[in-house]
């Protein structure tokens, strides 16, 4: 009779354990691109290929990548994604959806799509251009030019919210911090 109880009990603990592991882990949400953003590197690819004739011009043709910081690269300081499909960058707001890993992004003119990768913490932008052409030069023969140019931008998710919103839409007169006149200091020293 021991040996059932004992049995039973070692059983009803297993089943208790099982079941308090599965309350200790939530189902966890899916990331979002929703947040502040700030660069960390931005690397960028480029490649020119001159061809005159149907002879590839050494002289003229290169190819090569190069890892910059944010402030050699001229980019952005930061980039905030909004619940309600806005981004904020630099002093525009545009709209924004994102599917498959392709951003698309609004303005007042014109539409443009971006390769685009996240994750809880890390964003990877990748803006593109490329540029094809060719004539004939009198003289010289048929040029052609083939341009690429890809420069993608590293990002991590920033953990600091700012609540003040006059101070997010650029209004400096508004501080983060709150400052103490100078009055208020000198009374309490006193």
């Amino acid at each position: 009779m021991k040996k059932i109880i004992y049995t039973f009990l070692a059983v009803s603990i297993i089943f208790a354990a099982c079941k308090k592991e599965e309350d200790n882990n939530p189902p966890t949400s899916p990331v979002s691109i929703v947040g502040i953003w700030t660069p960390t590197s931005v690397v960028q690819d480029s490649s020119q290929t001159v061809t005159i004739n149907g002879v590839v011009v050494d002289s003229l043709t290169y190819s090569g990548s190069m890892t910059m910081t944010p402030e050699e690269a001229d980019v952005f300081e930061e980039i905030e994604f909004t619940n309600n499909g806005k981004v904020l960058v630099e002093d525009d707001t545009l709209d924004y959806t994102y599917s498959n890993n392709v951003l698309t992004i609004t303005d007042e003119d014109s539409t443009f799509t971006v390769p685009c990768s996240f994750t809880q913490t890390d964003l990877s932008l990748t803006l593109e251009v490329s540029q094809d052409t060719a004539w004939n030069q009198p003289g010289m023969g048929d040029i052609s030019i083939s341009v690429y140019m890809s420069q993608t931008i590293h990002c991590s998710r920033n953990t600091v919210i700012n609540t003040n919103v006059s101070q997010r839409v650029g209004n400096t007169n508004h501080s983060w911090f709150v400052k103490p006149k100078f009055n208020n200091i000198l009374k309490s020293i006193k």
